[in-house]
């Protein structure tokens, strides 16, 4: 039987997991993968973030796949010093972990080719457009591409088939401040335009990548040793043998996990497969805009409360998730790329 193809939009921000979540797209039965578009992020500027893309699909022999470039800075953003703090976190990283750091976010070298002469934002419109209630885009880092698409074309909130955000956090802890998870702080007014614009959204909060109540999803260094093992001739397996036992380090060593989490592939699959997923009802999602401590924290509305706050029902949490399912899928189409 033939698997049925989910159509993405893959919007990323280039750091390790988005790496692993194109390769898991490209080598998935189940994914039909319209493009990627790039955003400003955890990876830097979004030259860097570009070029990773391209080589990435250039690695997967794919360099058909239509890589679009988007927003170079966010709608608003944090103070200067804020939004410099994970550059600084590095250098606490390297002190940390020496040499063993060059593989860790490393410049791109320069793609054998260049993106489409066309805007990120423009790719996602059009694409919606012309597919309606096809195409679902999953977004694994700031909004600020989404948002800027559904400010243009509000139409296409009710085109599209879902938005995936990943971001977000209620009961595990943030990574930028105590309540605050890093693609949502680092556009809290894109990620507010996305929970509110009235389109089917599913939230992939911390709580079900980077808690070890999920450790069965967390990629470790016996699983590069699996695919190495299973997949002796492959160049996707072996660079990503390569270059990420750093990435498995650091989230050991320095946030205390039991391996790297997988958190962008997790997003992908929230598409594929729901099934792995518990999550709540539809309901209504709202982002702080102010306040340095609370600011891009994720406000669930549950229960009853005394005050009224509008925005639409639409926005599902992911609450609990199959890890054990999850990672035997992600290493079965990683192995596909062979």
């Amino acid at each position: 039987m033939t698997a049925t193809k989910h159509r993405i939009i893959l919007d990323v921000d280039s750091a390790g997991d988005d790496i692993l979540a194109i390769l898991f797209a490209l080598g998935s039965d189940f994914i039909q993968l319209e493009g990627v578009t790039a955003v400003t992020g955890a990876a830097g500027p979004i030259e860097q973030v570009t070029n990773v893309v391209l080589n990435t699909a250039t690695l997967a022999g794919r360099d058909d796949l239509p890589v679009a470039a988007g927003a170079w800075r966010p709608i608003v953003g944090n103070s200067k010093e804020d939004m410099e703090a994970p550059v600084h976190f590095e250098k606490q990283l390297k002190d940390r972990f020496g040499e063993r750091l060059k593989k860790f976010n490393p410049p791109a070298p320069t793609p054998i080719r260049k993106a489409m002469d066309k805007h990120a934002v423009d790719f996602i419109i059009e694409t919606v457009r012309a597919n309606p209630g096809e195409i679902s885009i999953v977004a694994t880092g700031p909004q600020t591409n989404v948002a800027m698409a559904l400010d243009m074309a509000p139409d296409i909130a009710q085109l599209v088939k879902q938005i995936v955000v990943l971001g977000g956090c209620f009961t595990t802890p943030g990574n930028i401040t105590p309540v605050s998870e890093y693609n949502i702080w680092a556009d809290p007014e894109a990620a507010r335009v996305v929970l509110r614009s009235g389109a089917p959204v599913v939230l992939v909060p911390l709580d079900i990548c980077e808690d070890n109540r999920v450790a069965p999803s967390m990629l470790t260094r016996d699983d590069l040793a699996d695919l190495a093992a299973d997949h002796p001739d492959s160049k996707v397996v072996r660079h990503i043998c390569e270059n990420f036992p750093i990435y498995i380090d650091i989230w050991r060593e320095f946030f205390q996990l039991v391996g790297f989490p997988l958190d962008d592939a997790i997003a992908v699959a929230a598409v594929t497969h729901p099934e792995f997923f518990e999550m709540t009802e539809p309901l209504f999602v709202d982002v702080a805009l102010h306040e340095r401590l609370v600011r891009g924290q994720t406000v669930a509305f549950t229960g009853r409360q005394i005050l009224s706050f509008d925005g639409p029902e639409t926005t599902r949490i992911c609450k609990g998730l199959d890890g054990r399912s999850f990672l035997k899928l992600f290493k079965s189409s990683i192995g596909t790329l062979a």
